[in-house]
């Protein structure tokens, strides 16, 4: 068995090779560069969903207006609603005026997956079902109260402003919405949008009415980020969340050049806001832990002394948000720490150590955390992720890049149990799924592969399994651009998935490195 300490030196077959550098090569084709800081970025358009498509076109036949913008959206709903995801199908069905499954059932099996603010997504569905007539209020009562239920982050309190005046307008219920109202006002983007989401946009639209100021800027924001399809999408890209995550893949696979480092490092280093944190993207002021926490890990693998200062201040940033479980929640911390956040901060946090020792503590409560919240078969809370291999996977590397540099802990137990769910979990074609009834994809195959080469590390796993990983991954490759293609994963709002394409390539580029590196790229904390 090798130790923690220990790194399989093999250098990767040559069609591994190969496909890692096609992978690179398709990825660094995104880059563009920035004008505000003068470095380059990942820009990662998101795809339309039906749910925000449907939306849009219901506040505009509601208020008659924009024929031609309305045309574009139907057509699109009507040629692709049918690939959407079921409560999606149900909102485009109601829009169009066609018949759809029962909206209560619906409610009930979407609710049945939500891990996290289970009050506040039910009512934020009911109402959004009471608005198109979908269930009665006498069926499914929504309280103004519901909405606030621990909203301690700024995206629940805007969508919590508009959803009760969402429901004053259907319910003629007696709320005073001069407060929500002003809230909504204050908090609208220069570009028209609140926090660069379709969703949260759409509802502020349809709680203020078309009678407010806000009204025509947010029309025009839905009208910019229309896609070439004619659909509208959650949010209309994740620009900086996804530039960190590439940057450490090319970084992991020993695929990118100093003048790319130096132009990725200026343009993250330029996103930090002044409380520390970072946002997914532009016109965000809400940051958030996942985002923080790839972003300063990106900056450390970039060239760390060169952005010690923004380090530094990202390390004040986690301090201030970690529980007294020891874990980290997505946002603010208030809420309840989950398993992805912490995994995250912690791998970010192992990179540096040794230089702050004051981390070393504050390291060892996550890990704890960690330890604590691993289910008895090996896998994690999913968290964002609709996949069960994504958690195991970012626990396990943290917990690998913590022990080689803050040993102390006996983690052997929990690589067992997710050794033996990922080879338990593995599909006769190689891949692996989200789920233990969901066919294999991409993504998820990439999750998995990742965590058995981090696993790989300090137990035996089976190489037979690991080449029938490879072989399935690779046979999602594009023979002529090098990207793959997946279902999408990432939810937003949870449990609701969009699809960002770039993700597709970034993780299995990811996966492939850390499943066999070579005697150049060991490990992260080695460079």
């Amino acid at each position: 068995m090798l130790t923690g300490t220990q790194v399989p030196q093999t250098v990767p077959h040559a069609p591994l090779l190969r496909a890692r550098r096609r992978a690179a090569r398709s990825l660094l084709a995104h880059l563009v560069p920035d004008e505000h800081s003068g470095g380059v970025l990942f820009h990662s358009p998101v795809k339309s969903r039906a749910l925000e498509t449907a939306l849009t076109l219901h506040l505009l036949q509601k208020h008659d207006l924009e024929p031609a913008f309305r045309q574009r959206l139907r057509a699109h709903l009507t040629a692709c609603a049918g690939g959407a995801d079921a409560f999606g199908q149900l909102i485009a069905a109601a829009v169009l005026g066609q018949a759809g499954r029962d909206a209560g059932s619906e409610l009930q099996r979407v609710m049945a997956s939500v891990e996290y603010a289970s009050t506040r997504k039910r009512a934020l569905l009911t109402t959004l079902l009471l608005e198109l007539d979908l269930v009665s209020p006498e069926e499914h009562a929504v309280a103004p109260e519901h909405f606030s239920v621990r909203a301690h982050h700024r995206f629940s309190r805007l969508y919590g402003a508009a959803l009760r005046l969402i429901l004053a307008r259907k319910t003629g219920a007696q709320v005073d919405g001069r407060d929500d109202a002003e809230l909504l006002r204050r908090s609208q983007g220069a570009d028209g949008s609140w926090e660069q989401q379709a969703l949260i946009t759409l509802l502020a639209l349809l709680g203020l009415g078309r009678e407010h100021e806000c009204f025509a800027p947010g029309i025009r924001f839905l009208q910019r980020i229309a896609r070439p399809d004619g659909g509208i999408p959650f949010i209309d890209n994740q620009d900086t969340w996804v530039t960190s995550l590439a940057a450490s893949a090319l970084h992991a696979a020993g695929e990118i050049d100093d003048g790319t480092r130096r132009g990725l490092a200026l343009y993250l280093a330029s996103r930090q806001h002044l409380n520390g944190g970072w946002s997914f993207t532009d016109g965000v002021v809400q940051t958030d832990t996942d985002c923080a926490g790839t972003c300063m890990r990106a900056l450390i693998e970039l060239g760390g002394e060169r952005s010690s200062w923004t380090i530094d201040r990202g390390n004040a940033y986690f301090h201030a948000l970690q529980r007294a479980d020891g874990g980290y929640p997505t946002y603010e911390r208030e809420e309840d720490s989950e398993v992805t956040m912490t995994a995250t901060v912690l791998l970010a946090q192992s990179l540096r150590v040794r230089r702050d020792p004051r981390l070393v503590q504050r390291g060892r409560r996550a890990v704890r955390f960690l330890l604590e919240r691993q289910k008895s078969d090996g896998r994690f809370e999913r968290s964002w992720s609709r996949s069960e291999s994504y958690s195991v996977f970012r626990a396990q590397w943290a917990l690998l890049e913590w022990e080689r540099l803050s040993p102390g802990v006996d983690l052997t137990p929990a690589r067992l149990r997710s050794r033996r769910f990922l080879l338990e979990s593995q599909r006769a074609d190689g891949g692996w799924g989200q789920t233990d009834a969901a066919p294999s994809d991409a993504l998820s195959t990439a999750y998995a592969l990742a965590a058995l080469g981090v696993l790989r590390r300090s137990l035996p796993i089976d190489a037979a399994k690991l080449r029938a990983g490879r072989g399935y991954l690779l046979s999602q490759q594009a023979p002529d651009t090098g990207e793959l293609t997946s279902i999408p994963d990432i939810a937003g709002p949870r449990p609701f998935v969009f699809d960002t394409p770039l993700l597709a390539t970034i993780f299995p580029l990811l996966a492939l490195a850390l499943v066999e590196p070579s005697a150049t790229t060991a490990t992260l904390s080695d460079r």
